[in-house]
């Protein structure tokens, strides 16, 4: 039944209206729908526009789906949005989330991932909104309407983000910040997990993300906490990670002891931890995102790629912020200790100036 669906998406023929400016049909919208079911970090990244769209049209119904891998960063956003759907697995899902869908009777789906998706496809074709917005990509014709793609290498996706506001407003307006509150409960249950900061500074370490290309290695990260004595006297050091890479941290733990961080089952609890700290050492780009949200001193490590469909690395947009980056012919464990601890050093130089 699911390739079927597929294959009626897939032979639409109408060509799509390319965006050149405001449209009368955007504007003053009783319900839009936002597609955004990827990513953590792809959540964190649309919190710019998302924000940007509430400010606009503050009494229009503004709902988003999200998927299983990202639901759990909803909080970022939830006050800036009325409903949110989950893209849970199993083809029954699909079904019952478009009937969903088609009984809200949306007048406006905008789909907010820059890389062609069966799953938004499917859902922005059988929406029973008229206006259908999204990027002009290799499944342009599901929408009725385009925004031209602005170039992965040259624009951040923040910025390329913001170019779906065209058609509401008439520009792309400039509005990059990711930044959202936290209750007061979930930042005390913070300071209770870490403690008090004992010294000047407190680094945050992540030590991997999404899979094991974004993790610097054991033995770099042992050999980065050693080098770290001449600066124990303004500077505590908190390592997180996640309960599934727990054999790591115990590695870390039996030659650097008491620097783990407490295990949470809440990635808003996670998120309160980070905010507590004056620096975070991370290869994963949703952990930079929570830096640039709470205006974080970041030092990301990343690979990047020359290929114009991936685009430029999402660096962080906080203050003292380095990034170290290596080809993605090449593995992250090749960054060079020195260069991390260099740009460790330069970065609490600036924070002191």
């Amino acid at each position: 039944m699911l390739k079927s669906i597929i294959r009626i998406v897939t032979e639409r023929n109408e060509e799509p209206l390319l965006v050149k400016g405001e449209l009368e049909k955007f504007q003053s919208p009783k319900k839009i729908l936002l597609l955004r079911q990827d990513r953590i970090g792809d959540v964190l990244v649309s919190i710019a526009f998302i924000k940007k769209l509430r400010a606009i049209l503050p009494d229009t119904q503004i709902d988003i789906v999200l998927s299983h891998r990202n639901k759990s960063a909803l909080f970022a956003i939830q006050d800036y949005v009325d409903n949110s759907y989950v893209l849970e697995k199993g083809v029954l899902t699909y079904f019952k989330l478009i009937n969903n869908i088609r009984k809200t009777e949306y007048d406006v789906v905008i789909d907010l991932l820059d890389n062609a998706s069966t799953t938004s496809s499917i859902l922005t074709r059988f929406a029973k909104a008229k206006v259908k917005l999204g990027f002009d990509k290799n499944n342009r014709k599901v929408y009725s309407h385009i925004i031209e793609l602005p170039n992965k290498i040259e624009n951040h996706i923040i910025e390329r983000l913001n170019s779906l506001l065209l058609p509401i407003v008439g520009s792309s307006i400039n509005e990059e910040s990711l930044s959202f509150e936290l209750s007061h409960d979930i930042r005390a249950k913070a300071a209770e997990l870490l403690g008090d900061k004992k010294k000047n500074l407190r680094l945050g370490i992540n030590l991997s993300g999404s899979d094991d290309s974004k993790n610097w290695g054991t033995g770099n990260y042992i050999g980065f906490l050693r080098s770290l004595d001449s600066l124990q006297d303004k500077l505590e050091v908190k390592v997180f990670t996640t309960k599934s890479n727990e054999k790591q941290l115990n590695q870390i733990e039996e030659v650097i002891p008491n620097v783990a961080a407490p295990f949470v089952s809440s990635f808003e609890q996670f998120t309160a931890m980070i905010s507590t700290c004056d620096i975070v050492l991370t290869p994963d780009t949703s952990v930079v995102h929570l830096c640039s949200a709470f205006d974080i001193p970041c030092i990301a490590l990343y690979t990047y790629s020359n290929n114009p469909n991936v685009g430029m690395p999402w660096e962080p947009r906080s203050k003292h912020s380095k990034v170290l980056k290596i080809s993605d012919k090449e593995t992250l464990g090749l960054i060079k200790l020195t260069d991390v601890l260099g740009a460790l050093k330069q970065t609490i130089e600036e924070i002191n100036d």
